[in-house]
């Protein structure tokens, strides 16, 4: 008999709406391997569960049909159906889900995550919440977190594993930065820019975490955790593409600084075009006999340089090892958009039936 595996979904959003237009060919690609339901779709504030699998007019009315509850009440409401197989995909930006991590390893619960919070909360938080899943046989899948659907996760992970040492990890880890830098010529209006970014679902929901640098230090710690480094946020530098003073205040505000920060980036692109060179943002952790130098920011790099050749939302990452020091080995390609984001996790979900597979036929 076919094990079943049963999904919840946290966050009808940008990604978690692509996501949902990936499901029925996701169910028809492993239906010879496990019966795959989507158990339960909730927002912040309401949910719809059904034990029996949710069909597509139910996902598709789930306005009408959803009922108000917050997290803690879904929680308790799956865990009612004593389902076996439970995978959670966390496709939110949400704190409060991130806090609900351990809660989840507890009951056993596996976990496909989009939301970088819980990956970047202390290091004694994130090795205990590590440890609970690895005791409970826990599944956690992160490739959403960093590079969406480029194998950068899976590679660092299988040369370490191979006995490869990491030297370096640098590149262009944010799509949406990618985007801006990459579509910008310093006439037109880098906040208009901005906001068509948002528009197309490449920032985060405020733009501003991108612009801060915020987003890119973290993916930047995942990836120095995921290499065996003990790190914490504040062990990486981190330069805003903007002045602090112009990411201030209410979202509000910062749409109407437009004239200051136009002005800023029109004069910071000039001053690298005059140079011969192009703006970049980058992240960069290089190994000196175990300690870490770790830094995120803006930098001006001469014309040839990958770093500024980029198409717009693409990432690059550099990985130098003693395997690969001479050449760096290097992975590019598109690191923003809901779909591709959505492929991220579909990736992790496929990993997941593939090892019960495995299980279920001994």
């Amino acid at each position: 008999m076919k094990p079943e595996v049963n999904l919840v979904l946290l966050g009808k959003g940008n990604v978690g709406s692509a996501w949902l237009s990936l499901l029925l060919p996701l169910q028809q690609l492993n239906k010879s391997l496990v019966k795959l339901k989507l158990v339960a779709v909730s927002n912040s504030s309401r949910c719809l569960i059904n034990s029996d699998g949710l069909s597509e007019h139910q996902i598709n009315d789930f306005r009408q049909l959803s009922e108000g509850a917050d997290l803690s009440q879904l929680i308790e409401r799956v865990q009612s159906l004593d389902l076996k197989n439970v995978v959670v995909l966390d496709l939110t930006a949400s704190k409060k889900v991130a806090d609900a991590y351990l809660e989840f390893a507890h009951l056993g619960w596996h976990l496909v995550s989009a939301n970088k919070l819980p990956l970047t909360v202390s290091s004694e938080r994130y090795n205990h919440l590590t440890q609970v899943l690895k005791q409970n046989h826990c599944y956690w899948g992160i490739n959403a977190t960093v590079g969406a659907a480029l194998p950068v996760q899976s590679s660092l992970i299988e040369l370490l594993q191979a006995g490869d040492v990491l030297k370096a990890i640098e590149g262009v880890f944010s799509g949406s930065l990618s985007y801006l830098l990459a579509n910008y010529d310093g006439q037109s209006s880098f906040t208009q820019l901005v906001k068509e970014a948002c528009d197309k679902g490449f920032t985060e929901p405020d733009p501003r975490e991108d612009l801060s640098g915020a987003d890119v230090q973290r993916k930047l710690l995942i990836l120095s955790r995921l290499s065996g480094l003990q790190l914490n946020l504040s062990d990486i530098k981190v330069s805003p593409l903007l002045p602090e003073n112009l990411l201030q205040g209410t979202l509000q505000d910062f749409w109407q600084n437009q004239p200051a920060i136009d002005e800023y980036m029109a004069s910071t692109f000039a001053a690298a075009k005059e140079n011969g060179q192009k703006l970049a943002y980058l992240a960069s952790a290089k190994i000196f006999n175990k300690l870490v130098e770790a830094n995120v920011g803006l930098v001006s790099k001469p014309v040839h340089n990958a770093a500024v050749q980029l198409t717009p939302t693409d990432n690059v990452f550099t990985l130098t090892t003693e395997f690969y020091q001479e050449n760096p080995l290097i992975i590019r390609g598109p690191g923003a958009g809901a779909i591709i984001t959505a492929t991220a996790v579909n990736i992790d979900i496929n990993k997941f039936i593939t090892q019960l597979a495995v299980v279920a036929e001994k």
